[in-house]
């Protein structure tokens, strides 16, 4: 009876520690090279606050706020002010059932953000490897009926995205494109 109630109780504990996987924020080591299936690689630079700095291999620098926004974007674009609307640092510690929502306009129109850390699943990871990461999923809802979703799979061993995948409303489908990563691993700043 004694051991039945001992591996109940063991049982439970495990349970209880799995549904409350949380992830602090950080970013990669400073030196990560991360390379993407598109070729693109970028390296981590260092960390400021909620941002990471990077450098695109033969390309300018960004930082990403809160390891989901990039600035500037991959097409050169400013979004200064929609990043300060959306305030993805909200979001962290990264916990299952998160959720902010913000709203962004520019001129006459307006969006409506829910980003939400849906899941903490294994996805397949730099080398091929199963890697436990958290799944932050973005619904956007815009003017005319536009909506979209984007998903995020962050490990917290990479510090990092390992797969975005991105959908919309005009049919837009951008899954395992150029954020999919493939490979991740320390290599030394040049100096």
């Amino acid at each position: 009876m004694r051991l039945l109630a001992a591996t109940g109780a063991a049982l439970l504990a495990f349970t209880g520690s799995a549904a409350a996987q949380t992830m602090a924020f950080g970013c990669p080591t400073p030196g990560t090279s991360i390379v993407f299936d598109s070729g693109v690689t970028v390296v981590a630079r260092g960390q400021d606050d909620m941002d990471c700095r990077m450098d695109t291999v033969g390309d300018k620098p960004f930082a990403i706020r809160g390891l989901l926004f990039a600035n500037p974007s991959a097409d050169g674009g400013d979004r200064t002010a929609f990043i300060g609307a959306l305030r993805p640092e909200r979001l962290w510690p990264l916990e299952v059932g998160k959720k902010i929502e913000a709203r962004y306009g520019s001129g006459s129109k307006a969006w409506h953000y829910t980003l939400a850390v849906t899941a903490y699943e294994k996805r397949l990871g730099p080398g091929d490897a199963l890697v436990d990461s958290f799944v932050v999923e973005m619904n956007e809802q815009g003017p005319e009926g536009f909506r979209s979703v984007s998903r995020w799979w962050i490990s917290p061993v990479e510090k990092y995205m390992i797969r975005y995948d991105f959908s919309d409303s005009d049919g837009k489908d951008r899954k395992s494109t150029r954020l999919n990563s493939s490979h991740v691993s320390e290599s030394r700043m040049p100096s």
